[in-house]
């Protein structure tokens, strides 16, 4: 069994003797807590070297390396001299390759969790071995070394100034007493205040345990601190600092307790070859051994606090540009035409606040922020692509500085190029379409319909009729065609390019093969056969079938913002029940600023699906691009009823159609389909 020295700078206390295991590894640790005293060390180091294989040291500044330049404090080298050829671990190695490691098994998670953030390092020089991997999450990092070593308020912007600070000041860091340890106060005066502004000001703050006995944090409310390992006390004094969360790499259970310093790890890593060396595949293949993972612990202080949200939002016409204020005497005019293109040019702004979101479950309450940019259909479906992503981020980007956690895309901010997949990687927060809940919600108000109008037979829990879905091939479309497959007898799939509808009737076939899969790209065709028609296209109002032929009896569901159906063909079929999509409510006591072209409180589903992703705390991307998981429709339909999210009503182009307006729908579809059923005499 090897024998282990450590020496512990920085504490007189908590010495031991004792048999440590560690993952199958067994040696012997002799602690000594030495304080500030280098000659005692020096002193431990001549007697004992003869007494131990390995030596671990912690409490001291780890070397430095700024290319090809290596920086080491003068006590660990003498230590390292007075060993004599004795292995000396710092913990260095293995807080290089462990700490990156295990933010990222985080960032597996949470992917935005560092992502395009400000991340301020009290003290830089620490993590200095692995700052690229924090560079690669896009973050500007900022570092509080100038102040710590010079008592000077001005931050260190960027790893450049960090290495050069660290490159002119090596013979003063490598060389002070380690004694000098008084503490670092981040409460700054005003004038101090306002030159370290832009360290305060980061949404992530990374300290070490050993550098937080003697750091006062400043204010930390709603932010997040990285730390090495945590324990009560200095969790204690990171939540007094108001900080929202902590993620503690490596909780001190994983490895059995506090006795398991990093240069402990290492020296008991080392043990195990006959060398004594430790190189980088060894830490590897022990993380990879031992299941741990990073704790992430939420202030419970901030519990019941209200999370946000936000929402973009675009005029679906260009009259709807006259309804904002200063713009009505344009309503019916040709300027209209003119401004419809200048406003597509203007950045989005904040438009209006929901407030008073609150789950029926847990009682949770969101806000919801919604943006509007002032493009209509035409004008996002023909800017250059590029510039509507640009816009889009923009606005993620003032989301998040505004508190949003998640933000959805409405209308046809989701259809642009590839249906928010390039918005989503550039935003700093998580996105989502809403096509998840909106195609629940459009089944939820189809399966209503059908059931008030009463017109289709059910057998075994399937309906005995056909269903028809135009534009098939869209996110919507898609997922609703699939749902429906398995519900329905006959299925009647359409879009206009005949290759993509013939690899969807493939696929239904192979998802529900005792339904009848039909596909064309001419609705017309088959429409006075029909039950249930949903129609979800990117036409823009322009008209996608003949209202003429649709059977009597038949519920369009219009998904399509603008309607696919407009209002003066609703009008010629009142034996057909045609309903907008499922708009939603929301609930609590809703509150919301401005309209947003509903109802009262209704919404839209896309914007529900946010605010419950919001309500469960799912802060990730969940509806991207054009192909839904079938899996995660099912999962929003469940969170959706869960925390509280109701039809609105059944509603039509001018608002919600009553019970009796569907039974006179009812009434004459009886009449006209008995009109066309043959006499049999």
């Amino acid at each position: 069994m090897k024998e282990i020295i450590k020496l512990s700078f920085a504490t007189a206390q908590d010495n031991f003797d004792e048999v440590l295991e560690l993952a199958g590894i067994k040696a012997r640790v002799r602690r000594f807590g030495i304080g500030y005293d280098a000659e005692l060390a020096y002193e431990l180091v001549k007697k004992l070297k003869h007494e131990c294989d390995i030596i671990a040291v912690s409490g001291l500044p780890q070397d430095i390396r700024i290319k090809n330049q290596h920086f080491s404090h003068e006590i660990l080298r003498n230590i390292r001299k007075l060993a004599d050829g004795i292995a000396v671990f710092d913990g260095h190695a293995l807080r290089k390759t462990a700490t990156p490691w295990a933010i990222k098994k985080h960032l597996d998670q949470d992917k935005r969790f560092l992502f395009k953030k400000k991340i301020s390092f009290y003290l830089g020089l620490i993590q200095w071995p692995y700052l690229s991997f924090f560079e690669d999450q896009e973050a500007q990092l900022i570092f509080g070394d100038l102040f710590f070593a010079t008592k000077i308020p001005l931050p260190l912007i960027g790893t450049n100034a960090l290495g050069n600070f660290l490159k002119l000041n090596s013979q003063r860091l490598t060389h002070y007493d380690i004694k000098e340890k008084s503490p670092k106060d981040f409460n700054f005066g005003p004038l101090a205040q306002r030159s370290m502004k832009t360290f305060m000001d980061a949404d992530v703050f990374v300290i070490n345990e050993a550098q937080l006995k003697y750091t006062r944090l400043g204010n930390l409310t709603g932010k997040t601190v990285i730390i090495d390992q945590l324990n009560p006390e200095t969790e204690k004094k990171i939540f007094a600092a108001g900080a929202e969360q902590i993620l503690n790499l490596f909780p001190l259970d994983w490895i059995g307790g506090e006795k398991f310093s990093a240069s402990i790890i290492e020296a008991l890593l080392a043990s195990t070859h006959e060398d004594l060396i430790l190189n980088d595949e060894d830490i590897l293949e022990f993380i990879e051994k031992i299941d741990f993972a990073p704790k992430l612990i939420t202030n419970p202080a901030s519990k019941g606090s209200i999370d946000k949200f936000a929402f973009v939002i675009h005029p679906l016409t260009k009259n709807q540009i006259a309804l904002l204020p200063g713009m009505k005497k344009l309503q019916g005019t040709r300027l209209l035409d003119p401004v419809e293109k200048a406003a597509a040019r203007i950045p989005g702004f904040h438009y209006t606040t929901i407030s008073g979101i609150r789950s029926e479950a847990t009682g949770k309450e969101v806000r919801g922020e919604l943006y509007l940019i002032l493009n209509t259909p035409k004008m996002l479906l023909n800017s250059p692509v590029e510039r509507v992503y640009n816009s889009l981020v923009d606005i993620c980007m003032k989301a998040k500085n505004d508190g949003a956690k998640i933000i959805g895309l409405g209308a046809y901010t989701k259809i642009v190029g590839d249906a928010g997949v390039t918005v989503n990687e550039r935003s700093p927060i998580p996105l989502t379409t809403g096509n998840s809940l909106s195609s629940a919600s459009t089944l939820w108000a189809a399966s209503f319909g059908v059931e008030k109008m009463g017109l289709v037979k059910k057998k075994d829990g399937i309906h005995q009729g056909t269903c028809m879905i135009i534009g098939a091939t869209g996110s919507i479309g898609k997922i609703c065609a699939k749902i429906l497959s398995k519900q329905w007898k006959r299925v009647i799939v359409v879009a206009p390019r005949p290759y993509k509808i013939l690899e969807l009737v493939e696929q239904l076939k192979a998802f529900a093969p005792s339904t009848e899969i039909i596909g064309t790209t001419n609705p017309n065709k088959y429409s006075p056969e029909v039950d249930l028609m949903i129609t979800s296209t990117s036409a823009q109002g322009e008209r996608v079938l003949d209202i003429e032929l649709i059977k009597p009896g038949c519920v369009v569901c219009d998904v399509s913002r603008p309607f696919d159906i407009s209002l003066e063909d609703a009008a010629k079929r009142p034996d057909v029940l045609i309903i907008a999509s499922g708009e939603v409510e929301l609930p609590g006591d809703v509150k919301l600023g401005r309209t947003i072209g509903l109802q009262g409180d209704t919404v839209y589903a896309c914007l529900a699906e946010t605010a419950v992703l919001a309500m469960e705390g799912i802060h990730e991307s969940f509806s991207l691009s054009r192909d839904l998981s079938y899996e995660k429709v099912v999962q929003i339909d469940r969170l959706s009823r869960k925390h509280g999210i109701k039809l609105s009503g059944i509603m039509g182009h001018t608002g919600e159609i009553k019970e009796n307006e569907i039974e006179l729908c009812r009434g004459i579809a009886l009449k006209n389909l008995k009109a066309k059923t043959p006499d049999p005499s």
